[in-house]
């Protein structure tokens, strides 16, 4: 949850008269809206990568009544069903990298690697780097956490491009899913 504080002062503007800290009324994460979160400690993240250079979490509220699905059901809907300007932006990516010399995606890039009851990990080992994607689901919100493990330069200077517009992709891929999710509940 944001840190962020309002200050307002309570009745009459009096010298001796305390001032109240009240979250504000956007701090509040909303239903099926992302919103950044703490690393998660979870058995599967524990192990996901031998190091982790970089990582981001965004979880987003679960509606009330609605049906909590499973964590694959959310993984799916999260990296299967991604907008058209997101298939774009991928098959950009698919160029850029072709020129740089840099592993090509693929269509396994999302594929599960592990997964328990409620968490699934999905990944993949690429010479420049690794990553896993972690999808948690609790009991009011669903988790998504990304960790990366940079193997080299070319890593580094290709996730220094990719790490500004991603909270970015996933918060919009998270947002659909969650939309799609209460949809079909």
């Amino acid at each position: 949850m944001n840190s962020r504080i309002q200050l307002v002062r309570s009745g009459a503007e009096h010298p001796h008269r305390p001032r109240v800290l009240r979250p504000t009324r956007s701090d509040r994460p909303r239903v099926g809206r992302p919103h950044a979160v703490p690393l998660p400690r979870t058995a599967l993240l524990a192990h996901a990568l031998p190091r982790i250079d970089w990582s981001d979490t965004y979880a987003v509220l679960v509606p009330t009544g609605a049906r909590l699905a499973d964590a694959q059901e959310w993984a799916d809907a999260v990296f299967h069903a991604p907008p058209p300007w997101l298939r774009v932006l991928f098959g950009l990516r698919e160029l850029v990298v072709r020129v740089l010399g840099i592993e090509r995606g693929g269509s396994h890039v999302f594929d599960t690697v592990c997964r328990t009851s409620n968490e699934v990990l999905l990944g993949v080992d690429q010479n420049h780097l690794g990553y896993r994607v972690s999808v948690l689901v609790e009991p009011e919100r669903v988790v998504l956490s990304t960790v990366v493990e940079l193997r080299n330069r070319r890593g580094a200077a290709y996730f220094a491009v990719v790490r500004r517009i991603h909270p970015f992709v996933v918060g919009s891929m998270l947002t659909r899913a969650a939309r799609a999710m209460a949809a079909s509940a």
